[in-house]
């Protein structure tokens, strides 16, 4: 035998073997999500969109545990059960929108105030109503909108309720090659990254990348509160951050808010929908004497300016704030707190 076929011989020997070996790994990768086991970031939950406004969706059909809650994602990237795309007949459906206070951060997906909103509904009409929890971790105001329009209209609701969060002016975060959200929009991956179509590529770069140490727990690191505070040093820092930069924008995250406020308020007219924008509090002007509240004040402006309808939730939350805590941290309300939410909006889109 020649050099030259002996070669080819070699060549294609390990060409077969290699491919026997990945598709082996693709097998094994995808049937036991190892970086997901390793990481406190459950990469799966996320599906990124080339959408410059939609950052990322809700991977439909997943069920994983995650940061002590179960999440299960149903056919139209909703937390939640399965539903039909259009409403059963005689069913009101409300649609809420948010970040991760309305996917119901901490909670079951009962717990949440989207579900808790249904069941308010249920008792004090009598009526069939669905309330739809389209909050996705990390959306921004621009977010929402894109989502509506980009999916929430095809499911035929006939109100919208918007859980608007103070950190709805910054950046929604983008989905970065490990699979993790980040601030950083250059390192956003296309939906033909290479790590979205082979779970055993994504495999072999993570562990490269973090030498197989776990990328830890995002409701942990770094937020311990010290003894006796109820939110820790860099939740304080943070949120200060946010009233600073609502007393003077300095960029033009101000307008992107401002316009998506707008715009939601231009879709829902448009089709006709009833839109309500529930502004929510931070956990750290709850319960004290003399709380920064420019960021409701300017946010309301936006919403008189607009003509839009929008509920500010400081009221409800600092007048139940002595029967107990109603935040897991400054930015998310613990059972409680939705609850509170649950019935402020009810009473509100009731008697409205």
């Amino acid at each position: 035998m020649s050099f030259a076929r002996r070669l080819r011989t070699a060549v294609l020997f390990l060409v077969m073997s290699g491919g026997i070996a990945f598709a082996a790994g693709e097998v094994l990768s995808r049937a036991f999500h190892v970086a997901d086991r390793l990481n406190g970031f459950p990469r799966r939950l996320f599906t990124p969109t080339d959408d410059p406004h939609l950052p990322y969706v809700l991977t439909p059909g997943i069920d994983i545990s995650m940061r002590g809650m179960h999440v299960a994602v149903n056919e139209h990237g909703l937390r939640g059960p399965a539903t039909t795309e259009r409403p059963a007949p005689g069913v009101h459906r409300i649609l809420a929108l948010g970040d991760s206070v309305t996917f119901g951060e901490g909670l079951e997906v009962e717990a949440a105030f989207p579900a808790l909103l249904e069941r308010e509904f249920a008792a004090r009409t009598g009526a069939r109503y669905e309330v739809l929890n389209a909050g996705v971790e990390g959306y921004n105001a621009e977010a929402e909108l894109a989502f509506l329009r980009e999916s929430g209209l095809a499911l035929e609701p006939e109100t919208v309720v918007v859980g608007f969060n103070l950190n709805d002016h910054d950046y929604a975060p983008v989905l970065g090659p490990l699979g993790i959200l980040t601030r950083d929009p250059a390192a956003r991956v296309s939906t033909r990254s290479l790590a979205n179509v082979s779970e055993f590529y994504f495999l072999l770069r993570w562990l490269a990348t973090t030498r197989g140490r776990p990328l830890g727990d995002a409701r942990t690191a770094g937020f311990t509160p010290r003894p006796g505070e109820r939110f820790s040093d860099l939740d304080r820092y943070v949120s200060a951050l946010r009233k600073r930069y609502y007393a003077h924008p300095s960029d033009g995250r101000w307008q992107v808010m401002v316009d998506a406020l707008r715009g939601l308020g231009e879709t829902a007219r448009a089709h006709r929908l009833r839109l309500v924008i529930a502004i929510l509090p931070d956990g750290d002007q709850v319960g004290v004497p003399d709380p920064d509240l420019l960021p409701q004040r300017k946010v309301l402006a936006i919403c008189a300016e607009a003509a839009l309808d929008c509920l500010d939730l400081y009221p409800v939350f600092a007048a139940a704030a002595p029967h107990g805590e109603l935040f897991f941290d400054i930015m998310h309300p613990n059972a409680a707190g939705h609850r509170l939410i649950a019935r402020a909006l009810a009473e509100h889109l009731l008697g409205g």
